[in-house]
């Protein structure tokens, strides 16, 4: 680009603002950052627009996080369907499960009682619950909340960093943050009618198996017989392998491991600007290290670039060497000597 088109684009485009980049260090707290892509920005989940969350979760060790938002179960509310969903709720939480489903339980099979989940003050119908709704309501039969979740993305070798920027007068500080999280709508609700279902048709295939008339003695049914077992190794070089061995110990864990409660604060409250001023800025900008990066430019844009393929399999030549330029610009100008002049120039090159 000639000097005088990049006088042209530095006109075009001018620097309004310099700013001084801070990093904070590292801190015992973790950060995430939370994306609702199916939430738009002027409608966030907060008590301006009468949607605080109102329970936090997460499982640290498999990298799940949920939370969940109270709804107003006077005014535009199926009361039928909510009923039927709390009942649902109600019993997977009662046979010993936690009410999670899907990627976040692992998905594992909700565990079976013997018995019909208790209830404080005894059970109530969906044509109970629809007369007095109210009083469903207060005893929590009723599925008056949304939940939102998704899978934490850590950071990893060769992807990007994604850091948070705050300004404060010249200065623009960065933190680092340790997670991504896209809370998308979860339908435990759904799935635990469908494990309801499937549980009651195995109970109830339980006892006709062992009360019917052709059911058989504990004595004399089949014994299990000993199978042995050969182990067996795949080529750890597989990648498909690996994610699916990496995917199956996930779910093992998120399988086993029990939800964390966290303590939600909403942005407008005052410790939720403590935390952003004390968390998100440099403490001491005075005595702050020089940041000094180990490559030179031109290290540094053969690292981002991707690599250049010639599909004709043809070898690349190598680039010529500064000082063989200046030779052709040399001999260049000779040329232009010379044909003013009407004499012949020879060139060589080495």
């Amino acid at each position: 680009m000639s000097p005088s088109r990049a006088e042209d684009v530095e006109d075009d485009d001018p620097v309004i603002a310099e700013y001084n980049v801070f990093i904070t260090p590292r801190q015992l707290e973790q950060i995430y950052l939370l994306q609702y892509p199916n939430r738009n920005r002027s409608q966030a989940y907060n008590d301006r627009n009468g949607a605080r969350p109102t329970d936090f979760r997460l499982k640290p060790q498999a990298g799940f996080m949920e939370m969940d938002i109270g709804m107003n179960p006077s005014a535009n509310f199926n009361k039928f369907q909510s009923l039927v969903w709390g009942e649902a709720i109600r019993k997977a939480k009662g046979n010993g499960g936690s009410g999670t489903f899907g990627a976040a339980a692992g998905f594992a099979p909700t565990k079976g009682g013997k018995g019909r989940g208790k209830h404080e003050g005894g059970e109530m119908s969906v044509d109970q619950g629809l007369s007095r709704f109210q009083e469903a309501v207060n005893r929590d039969a009723v599925f008056q909340k949304q939940t939102l979740g998704g899978q934490i993305l850590q950071d990893e070798a060769g992807n990007p960093n994604y850091m948070l920027g705050a300004f404060r007068g010249d200065e623009l500080h960065l933190t680092r943050v340790d997670g991504v999280v896209q809370m998308r709508p979860q339908f435990h609700h759904v799935d635990a009618i469908t494990h309801a279902e499937t549980a009651a048709r195995r109970t109830e295939a339980a006892e006709n198996s062992s009360g019917g008339p052709g059911a058989t003695s504990a004595s004399t049914q089949k014994q299990p017989q000993a199978l042995a077992l050969a182990q067996t190794y795949k080529d750890n070089r597989d990648v498909e392998n690996l994610e699916a061995l990496r995917a199956k110990n996930l779910l093992l864990i998120a399988a086993e491991e029990k939800w964390t409660k966290l303590e939600y604060f909403d942005e407008d409250e005052e410790a939720s600007y403590e935390t952003y001023h004390s968390r998100l800025f440099h403490g001491d900008t005075k005595e702050a290290k020089h940041l000094k990066s180990q490559m030179k430019n031109e290290e540094y844009l053969d690292a981002i670039s991707a690599p250049r393929v010639d599909p004709s399999g043809r070898k690349k030549k190598r680039p010529l060497t500064k000082k063989q330029m200046e030779r052709i610009e040399a001999a260049e100008d000779d040329v232009e000597g010379a044909g003013e002049m009407g004499g012949e120039v020879e060139v060589e090159m080495s």
